[in-house]
């Protein structure tokens, strides 16, 4: 239901409208509420099991009158400025609930040509409006006023109970701590909700046919997690059932993990996992993975996605510092035998960013290959080049670098989030087979090294490097 509203328009005449009379809501209107918010996610809260601060903050709405209520020209607007952010549609049964995720928000701005700002809730504090349009006059049916003290990390503020109550922190799943309720998005305040997700990982997260994998689910729940299953099959035939087991933290706040055993090169696997208290369950959607061949050597090695803002941010040495040209990333063959990498490409979260030239791109043993953002790379040895796109356009508090080989198969990805804004590369420490790190959290005093081995060490063995070491000299 709730992607069938999002889409349905209620025309720009209704949105130029805003700017006429504002007058006292009336008794048919009385009924529905602003009920419960939440403005400052922390984990995925609109079901696709991908956390977006902006996609995740939600707004509900309760009808708390004895009859189903017609939504057709409701509008949520956000702030002083009043700014429409999202128009309803449909109805509204009795004691009913709609959420509204920014996701939604945000596709209903992009078809009525608004701003692309989400819901917009303003952490530091904001204001929430419910009004309804008719002809000239535009209707305050509910506002919600909230100051920061209000927001809290996967903090919902409701009313409680609902519709009429007074405003209450659902703290629960804060992770400054919490002794109240869990959010109820689409439920009663009152309701005991299942079981919420904060987070589900799979390490690796590309696994060889030599890898164990394992799945690890962070959830909460003020009642207790009194269960956690994950069902898996292997190219969809059989399937088990094992429990998972608590590895940190309480059964009203913790973790819980699996393992699975290594599988063939090209099996696929699915796996969702199920969460139980005493009453509820939540069931997460399918996820899976297909195993790769082992013995691919060519691997990301260094990424520099937040140049120091001061000279030393020159990373491609032509004199310069830019924010986007001195981006940089690193790529080593790991192996012991030349692989040629004709092309093969760099993309980030968004796109394809860099394809290699179909000619000169074989890498020996130990050898690098560096793409900057642009600019003209000085003074380097080797294969160094910039981005073919133009740019990386690599977002520095949050996105994922892949390097795919030719037929677009996943060779090696890097995901990351705060760390890529420290005014310092991303390394594998020591290269090849150390695990993703920071120039500073390994004791090494130089904050990125292009074209050059992470810490001054070798990206190979000894007895390998000894016959390639003047690719570097």
């Amino acid at each position: 239901m709730r992607y069938a509203l999002r889409f349905l328009l209620l025309g720009l005449c209704l949105l130029f409208s805003l700017v006429a009379s504002w007058v006292v809501p009336s008794a048919a209107v009385a009924s529905l509420s602003i009920n419960e918010i939440l403005a400052a996610p922390e984990s995925d809260w609109d079901g696709d099991l991908q956390f977006d601060s902006k996609k995740d903050e939600w707004v509900e709405i309760t009808n708390a009158g004895p009859a189903s209520v017609d939504l057709t020209g409701y509008l949520l607007l956000n702030g002083d400025a009043r700014a429409p952010v999202y128009g309803f549609s449909g109805s509204l049964a009795a004691a009913g609930h709609i959420v509204v995720y920014g996701e939604d928000a945000l596709a209903w701005e992009a078809a009525n040509s608004e701003a692309a700002i989400g819901l917009s809730l303003n952490n530091s504090g904001d204001v929430v409006w419910l009004v309804s349009v008719a002809g000239s006059d535009t209707t305050v049916v509910d506002s919600l006023p909230f100051a920061a003290a209000s927001v809290g990390y996967d903090v919902s503020l409701g009313r409680l109970p609902d519709g009429s109550g007074v405003w209450t922190l659902f703290d629960h799943l804060s992770p400054m701590g919490g002794s109240g309720h869990d959010p109820t998005p689409g439920q009663s305040n009152s309701s005991d909700p299942g079981p919420h997700i904060l987070g589900i990982t799979r390490s690796p997260l590309y696994p060889t046919q030599d890898d164990s994998v394992r799945i690890t689910v962070e959830a909460g729940d003020a009642s207790g997690v009194s269960s956690v299953l994950l069902f898996y099959q292997i190219d969809l035939e059989n399937g088990e059932e094992p429990e998972m087991q608590l590895v940190s933290g309480t059964a009203g706040l913790g973790v819980w993990a699996y393992t699975l055993l290594p599988c063939a090169a090209d099996d696929t696997v699915r796996y969702r996992v199920s969460l139980s208290d005493p009453t509820v369950s939540t069931v997460t959607p399918w996820m899976g993975y297909k195993v790769r061949s082992g013995g691919l050597t060519v691997k990301l090695n260094e990424v520099l996605a937040d140049p120091p803002s001061d000279a030393t941010g020159d990373a491609n040495r032509d004199g310069v510092r830019d924010s986007a040209d001195d981006e940089f990333i690193e790529v080593v063959n790991c192996g012991t035998s030349p692989v040629d990498i004709a092309g093969w490409k760099l993309a980030d979260g968004t796109s394809v960013r860099h394809v290699f030239p179909d000619t000169g791109m074989v890498l020996a043993p130990g050898e690098f290959v560096t793409v900057f953002g642009g600019g003209s790379p000085t003074g380097f040895t080797g294969k160094v080049m910039t981005a073919s796109s133009g740019s990386l356009g690599l977002t520095n508090i949050s996105d994922v670098v892949s390097l795919l080989d030719r037929a677009g198969e996943l060779a090696d990805i890097l995901s990351y989030s705060g760390e890529g804004n420290k005014d310092q590369a991303m390394i594998r420490y020591p290269d090849c087979t150390g695990d993703w790190t920071l120039p500073s959290q390994a004791g090494l005093e130089t904050a990125f090294t292009p074209q050059a081995p992470n810490g001054g060490g070798s990206a190979v063995a000894p007895a390998t490097w000894g016959s390639i070491k003047a690719l570097f000299k």
